[in-house]
């Protein structure tokens, strides 16, 4: 069955090919997610998929040989990109759309399929976060709610990556004062349901009131990327603790158990090196230009967490 076509169509495509991001190399952080899809929601492949006018193009994939994109009229992200929420296909063999499709018919074709739609801000459904297995599947309720996340982090690195394509973040952002403490808390919601289905613990504890001179959006989102990185090391059944202090200068101290090497977005923002790929340089831009340093603490003697603080100017 042919896939429809969103209402929004020209607007979509537009949003999509202004990020930049088509036929780009792979990189790291996409890599990551779709390894976490795949492990928690238990199906060898995952992808990250942007569909295109003619064909959908795969940004990320694991446990998939060959192609890095396939026509849109056999894709089952071209009909998930239609809805606004999960698309499950717990056996393609039995769904209309989908039991004479060419991969479905294969030797060893796909049975399950289960997409989160990547959508921004505007509503555009550019393309998504998926999940296959070659054996009929279903998932329960958290990790549908892992997947749905994790579309959504999918979308913030698409935001991240282009804000350093169209070279938006020179000089200052333009700020108003913002509560430290509510920024983290929303970051922490988003992530929990990642952080519940791989059984880390993630905690925010506040000492004091703590505001920023900041833009909120792009603050929100590397406090976001800075966050999700921690969680992405943490052993499943660890805990990622974040703290959030007021004094002696607004600060976000996050406390993990996932080994010592800084990521790049840290090594960048501390003038170790700077970083290789587009989002973690934008997460050590946008942390410079709204004054934050990123200090390496000491843990509590004989734990095995990597400690530090992003500092910022004191308002």
């Amino acid at each position: 069955m042919q896939p429809p076509v969103p209402e929004n169509e020209a607007e979509r495509i537009s949003t999509l090919r202004g990020l930049a991001v088509l036929d780009t190399p792979p990189e790291t952080d996409f890599d990551d997610i779709v390894r976490i899809a795949s492990e928690i929601c238990g199906a060898p492949i995952s992808l990250v998929t942007l569909v295109d006018t003619q064909r959908q193009w795969f940004k990320a994939k694991i446990g998939l040989d060959g192609p890095t994109e396939t026509p849109r009229e056999v894709a089952f992200c071209a009909h998930a990109i239609m809805g606004r929420d999960l698309m499950v296909v717990p056996d393609a063999t039995e769904d209309a759309r989908f039991a004479d499709n060419p991969y479905v018919q294969a030797e060893d074709g796909i049975r399950f399929y289960a997409g989160a739609p990547l959508l921004t801000s505007e509503g555009a459904a550019l393309g998504t976060l998926c999940v296959v297995d070659h054996a009929p599947h279903r998932l329960n309720l958290d990790q549908m709610r892992a997947l749905r996340a994790l579309a959504k982090q999918v979308t913030e690195l698409l935001e991240l990556r282009h804000l350093v394509v169209a070279s938006v973040l020179d000089g200052q952002p333009e700020s108003r004062s913002v509560d430290l403490t509510y920024l983290t808390e929303a970051r922490i919601r988003e992530l929990r349901p990642i952080a519940d289905a791989r059984n880390i613990a993630i905690t925010l504890g506040v000492t004091d009131a703590a505001s920023v001179q900041a833009d909120p959006g792009r603050l929100s989102r590397a406090l976001d990327y800075v966050v999700f990185s921690a969680l992405k090391v943490a052993p499943a059944g660890g805990r990622v603790a974040v703290r959030v202090l007021g004094a002696p200068a607004p600060t976000v101290e996050i406390s993990h158990a996932g080994g010592s090497i800084a990521p790049e977005w840290q090594a960048d923002l501390d003038g170790t090196r700077e970083a290789d790929e587009l989002v973690p340089r934008a997460v050590a831009e946008i942390l410079r230009a709204h004054g934050s340093t990123v200090v390496r603490t000491n843990a509590p003697l004989g734990s095995p967490d990597v400690r530090f603080e992003l500092r910022f100017p004191p308002h």
